[in-house]
């Protein structure tokens, strides 16, 4: 059985269109499906938040104001096109962020990845969206209701179109990642004093799933999910340090500390051995010694060695940690990925290429939100790419295209404008 691993409804272009509506309450998805409707507690961290992360830079070509009012015309236009209400086939109804997966067979209506980042974005915007909680309650409850059948603190990474849990399968890494710090992140905006206990779940599903399932006891890398036995084979966009950051200071765990640590250790040997003169990661890595796994690898696609579909993320993940907890390798990494990457496209965000050899060649000759998203967020690491930073975003926020990089759109213009939040800091 083929797992996971990214969105099949990638487009070949950026497509370009006018932003969402302003006034996130006006539209919602279909609710014709009668869900739960979860107690009234109010947002303590209301979007916008507008956190100015410690060393970081923003756009300052346009003031907080408007990069807010980006984000929620954004978040609108994500919300009306892909949040789906469930059909009635799971228990307590819900709610999922619609995309089918790589290596599925047309018949799932989600992934867990999709699940992972749409709860992410609900606890985030929650305050600007009125219907968050219960937004995010009711993905809760699908997460709840189509749990892994490797290990029943993960999800399964695909939910059928009937929502059978008969249908339900093992897991894939970034998709429980993404929960777990959802409900790190849900605790903080609702409290845990409700009918749901975000807090004790999220540290159930850190001990019992992550710990037990996700990461490797021996190697502290993220395996690909609960069903992966091999200590080596890894993914460069399931390295979320600053998630683990987080898990160690929720669980005092120092497992934690150590994984976020073996995140920067392969990111040093790669970059030492195949990207010195770039920082570009590889999609997948194998062996004791980390090296680029080779084509085809999951019969996925061919170019699974190189920076591709998945790798693409990479830069997200680490400049959050950076952004989050000031991690120096982070911004080490950032600084060399961002420079060869205004270099490349020769101070043009828009020439940001849908995939990079190791070398530094383009694959191809189209760009996409996917790729251009993250390597955009990795310039507030670097005072020096204020105006790529500033070019970068007024690309984001008129991005249209498939789940894929709309998604990462969002949640990265969520993070350059500072209203992603660290959920372990008061």
């Amino acid at each position: 059985m083929k797992k996971l691993l990214l969105a099949l409804c990638i487009l070949p272009v950026i497509i370009c269109c006018s932003g969402g509506d302003d006034e996130v309450d006006r539209q919602t998805p279909d609710d014709e499906v009668s869900v739960e409707t979860p107690e009234e507690l109010d947002p303590r961290k209301a979007f916008p938040q507008n956190v100015e992360f410690k060393n970081c830079i923003k756009p300052n070509h346009v003031t907080q104001d408007v990069l807010n009012s980006d984000v929620k015309s954004y978040y609108t236009y994500w919300r009306n096109k892909y949040v789906k209400p469930s059909n009635g086939g799971t228990q307590g109804g819900g709610y999922y962020v619609e995309m089918r997966g790589t290596g599925g067979d047309g018949s799932e209506i989600t992934t867990s990845e999709a699940h992972g980042y749409g709860m992410i974005i609900f606890a985030l915007m929650a305050g600007a969206d009125q219907q968050a909680k219960k937004y995010y309650d009711g993905m809760y409850n699908m997460f709840d209701k189509h749990r892994s059948t490797g290990n029943a603190y993960c999800m399964s990474w695909v939910i059928h179109n009937t929502e059978s849990s008969d249908h339900d399968q093992g897991s894939a890494s970034d998709g429980d990642l993404d929960v777990a710090y959802s409900l790190l992140l849900a605790d903080q905006q609702w409290s845990s004093e409700g009918q749901l206990k975000y807090l004790d779940d999220a540290r159930e599903m850190i001990e019992k799933g992550l710990k037990k399932s996700i990461v490797h006891p021996v190697s502290k890398r993220v395996m690909l999910g609960d069903w992966d036995s091999n200590q080596y084979s890894t993914r460069s966009s399931d390295w979320m340090a600053g998630h683990f950051r987080a898990f160690q200071q929720v669980t005092q765990d120092d497992y934690w500390n150590a994984t976020a640590e073996t995140v920067y250790s392969l990111i040093e040997s790669l970059t030492k051995s195949y990207t010195s003169e770039n920082g570009l990661m590889p999609d997948f890595i194998v062996g004791q010694s980390p090296q680029p796994a080779p084509e085809n690898y999951l019969d996925e696609f061919k170019e699974t060695d190189e920076y591709n579909w998945n790798a693409c993320r990479y830069p997200w993940r680490i400049t959050t940690d950076y952004a989050h907890f000031n991690t120096a390798k982070a911004k080490a990494a950032m600084l060399k990925l961002n420079t060869f990457i205004r270099e490349q496209t020769n101070g043009n965000p828009a020439q940001i290429k849908a995939g990079y050899y190791l070398s530094g060649k383009p694959m191809v000759a189209y760009s996409d939100g996917a790729f251009t998203a993250p390597l955009v967020a990795s310039c507030i690491v670097d005072e020096g790419a204020q105006a790529y930073l500033n070019k970068g975003w007024d690309i984001l926020k008129k991005s249209k295209g498939g789940y894929y990089d709309d998604t990462l759109c969002l949640l990265n213009m969520l993070l350059i404008s500072g209203n992603w939040w660290n959920p372990v800091e008061p």
